[in-house]
């Protein structure tokens, strides 16, 4: 900010029209402020970090490799599939999901697995959970922390859907609900709630793709509408 208002020639004493003078303290204030998403984002992540670490150790101590599913297998009575992302990801499947799911369902489940590593939808979450930790009075940082993952999930849904049958990845969370027999580790494949109610009626709905014009449409505003700002500041007379 400091630098957009020398770039259009105001200094810290100038006066913008309808506001008070852009003074040090408030320049000292926010850069006060501004490491502490960073930080807590570098916290979030050492923690996640240890988190997936503890949950390392069971599957490389009594999992099997599996070369058919690309997948780490470990005997556990309740269906599970989950993701452990980072330097070293793998997926992870129970025995018992190997056993219920079909080969088409269990591809789907384990193919929205992969995407959520490939998109690194890891560090989004970290984000928002540090953003929601360092400004915790705000209701923004506390609604995004809450908004964030479905989005994610409905993306590796997506990434999913364009390489297996819509039926297979809609029918895996019935039939891993139906053979819930336990606590599932944290991360797995959804199999219920209100959020995958919503993922699940979204996947059942027949989209139809948005024609080119509408798309263009949206790209040129999320390009225009950053802009007014720095045009306003940058008038003539705003000197």
């Amino acid at each position: 900010m400091s630098g957009l208002l020398q770039f259009c020639g105001l200094t810290f004493d100038a006066r913008i029209p309808g506001t008070g003078p852009v003074g040090v303290p408030a320049v000292a204030v926010s850069a006060s402020v501004a490491p502490l998403p960073p930080v807590r984002f570098g916290h979030e992540l050492l923690r996640a970090r240890r988190v997936r670490a503890r949950h390392r150790g069971v599957p490389d101590m009594a999992g099997r490799r599996s070369a058919r599913w690309r997948a780490t297998v470990l005997d556990h009575d309740t269906p599970a599939a989950y993701r452990l992302p980072g330097r070293r990801p793998r997926i992870v499947v129970s025995a018992h999901a190997l056993r219920l799911l079909s080969p088409a369902q269990l591809e789907s489940v384990l193919e929205h697995e992969r995407a959520h590593i490939a998109g690194r939808h890891h560090l989004a979450l970290a984000a928002t959970e540090a953003f929601a930790r360092v400004f915790r009075w705000l209701p923004p940082a506390r609604e995004a922390r809450a908004q964030t993952a479905l989005p994610l999930e409905m993306a590796a849904d997506d990434r999913a859907l364009r390489r297996h049958p819509r039926e297979a990845l809609v029918s895996a969370p019935y039939a891993m609900a139906a053979g819930h027999a336990g606590h599932a580790p944290g991360g797995a494949f959804s199999v219920g709630g209100p959020d995958a109610v919503i993922r699940l009626r979204r996947m059942l709905e027949a989209r139809r793709r948005p024609h080119p014009a509408l798309c263009g449409v949206v790209v040129a505003a999320a390009v225009a509408v950053p802009l007014p700002p720095p045009l306003l500041g940058c008038a003539p007379g705003m000197g």
